[in-house]
């Protein structure tokens, strides 16, 4: 058993580490892809972008965990054959639903361009991302088929190098065809995505048929349970469309707003390039400054899963009481000071990041959202420890449909425009952290730490004050761009000063919270 729960936790510690590293990459290029394209490149990069991941999470997001489910359940059982039918009955039907869907959005993306976007220079990119729909469908299943037999390191490594082809095409190709238009400089950015995934097949190919060797040098014969492919994969449809469904809230929340925002704003009598501009600097600049410190709160929610569904399992109150506010403590240390510091800091660090102060417009409400998606990234970790995942995904398609709400509304306010959709999806995570945080209490009991948080806002406040009088001081003396980094590392000095003063970091916080809560 503890070999088991070894093999796991090291598998989860691959994965992780894999997933890190390739959301950093996921973050970081595109600060100088935006120096490159600017607001209005990011645009149209960004219209394309939410359209393939909806589908592509309609189509595979399940796929892996279906896989791996069925896989690991045949294995276990000893029918070591139908795993190996799961496999070819689950790339049979990627490679037929993969290749149909490129199609389809190739044949569509004039009309998606034109009548839904309403930006007739997004069918390029529309078109160049395309393919990489057919590629990752059949990732999904190499890297589930893998997950099942608990081998993570293909898909580790896969993940990374996908990412690492990824971001090198994207830079690549947007340097190139800029040239030729922004419009051929945002296709080349999304091709970035089918060359990422043609490599990562390639990559996970050469480790099954190396995984296949393998097995077939232990000279064991395959044992079949005597299962229809049909069946298979009708259950392999059945386990996978609930966790597409899921997935598919968030993806398809973005391509809404592709659409609604550049729609409201023309509606103000912006132009076609001013709406699309002013999009990519909300979507291509500044959520991805917001994205940053998730890559923190996700790996803290990563680890709070197990460590609350330990507890609940051993009715232990006290222990899961503690090991929630543990985890709720760490990311609002790591959230407070993000947003305090993009809200006083936006334009500047927009002007230092991507040479257009502009974004700091859309920045200044979106930062507060650092505090709401940890919030809510969070408290769904606690309800899937304590075994009501049901519960995050309902509260999680009631922020989508508020968010599409808030921002229809909101940037239809002349006054407000673009900030209208900042302030909106801060609305709209708040109302769901709220839901998640009140059913969580409702469900667990636990009795959440009010006094230490209201600390951590005060040491906030305290270094927001600090940063923002020591920019001002440091602006007649040395550039901006100089004055902005020196004012963000007296910021982190001061408010790490003030969090031990506090009392609110230790090492002992720092021990727990590094070996999983």
């Amino acid at each position: 058993m503890e070999k088991r729960q070894e093999h796991f936790l090291k598998g989860a510690m691959i994965l992780s580490i894999a997933g890190g590293l390739s959301k950093v990459m996921g973050a970081v290029y595109r600060i100088p892809l935006a120096r490159w394209l600017g607001g209005e490149g990011m645009g149209l990069y960004q219209m394309a972008y939410p359209i393939y991941t909806t589908i592509l999470a309609i189509a595979t997001a399940g796929v892996p965990v279906a896989i791996s489910v069925l896989v690991a359940r045949r294995e276990t059982e000893g029918y070591t054959g139908d795993s190996r039918k799961i496999f070819k009955v689950a790339l049979l039907m990627m490679l037929f639903f993969g290749a149909v869907l490129t199609v389809l959005v190739m044949q569509s993306a004039s009309f998606i361009a034109t009548n839904i976007l309403h930006e007739p220079r997004a069918y390029y990119p529309v078109m160049a991302v395309a393919p990489a729909i057919f590629f990752s469908g059949l990732l999904s299943v190499f890297r589930g088929y893998f997950q099942g037999h608990q081998t993570m390191i293909p898909t580790a490594v896969s993940q990374v190098i996908e990412q690492l082809f990824r971001v090198t095409a994207v830079l690549i190709l947007a340097f190139l065809l800029f040239p030729r238009g922004l419009q051929y400089a945002a296709a080349g950015a999304t091709f970035g995505a089918v060359v990422g995934g043609m490599v990562g097949l390639v990559v996970l190919a050469c480790y099954y048929f190396r995984f296949k060797r393998s097995s077939a040098k232990q000279e064991k014969a395959l044992v079949y349970s005597g299962t229809t492919s049909v069946s298979l994969g009708k259950e392999l449809v059945r386990l996978a469309v609930p966790v597409s469904l899921g997935a598919v809230v968030l993806p398809l929340v973005q391509m809404l707003d592709a659409i609604i925002v550049p729609g409201r704003l023309a509606a103000l009598n912006y132009t076609t390039s001013q709406a699309t501009s002013l999009y990519g600097q909300l979507s291509g600049m500044a959520a991805v400054l917001i994205s940053l410190p998730t890559i923190f709160t996700i790996a803290i929610s990563t680890s709070l899963v197990p460590a609350v569904s330990e507890a609940f399992a051993n009715s232990d109150r006290q222990l899961l009481t503690s090991r929630l506010n543990y985890g709720f403590r760490a990311g609002m240390i790591i959230s407070f000071p993000c947003a305090a510091g993009m809200f006083i800091l936006a334009y500047p660090i927009c002007d230092l990041l991507y040479k257009a102060a502009e974004a700091g417009r859309a920045l200044e409400p979106l930062a507060f959202s650092a505090i709401m998606l940890a919030a809510f990234q969070l408290s769904s970790a606690g309800l899937q420890g304590i075994g009501r995942p049901e519960i995050a995904m309902r509260h999680l398609i009631i922020t989508g449909i508020l968010k599409v709400i808030f921002n229809y509304s909101l940037t239809s306010v002349p006054a407000l425009n673009i900030q209208g959709a900042a302030i909106g999806t801060v609305m709209a995570f708040f109302v769901g952290s709220c839901l998640n945080l009140i059913w969580l209490k409702k469900i667990s009991g636990v009795v959440y730490e009010g006094f230490r948080l209201l600390k951590i806002i005060l040491v906030t406040v305290l270094m927001a004050i600090v940063v923002k009088y020591a920019f001002a001081y440091l602006l007649g003396l040395v550039s901006s761009y100089l004055a902005t980094v020196i004012a963000i590392g007296i910021g982190v000095l001061v408010y790490g000063a003030a969090l031990f003063v506090a009392q609110e970091l230790d090492m002992d916080m720092i021990r727990k919270t590094a070996r999983g809560i």
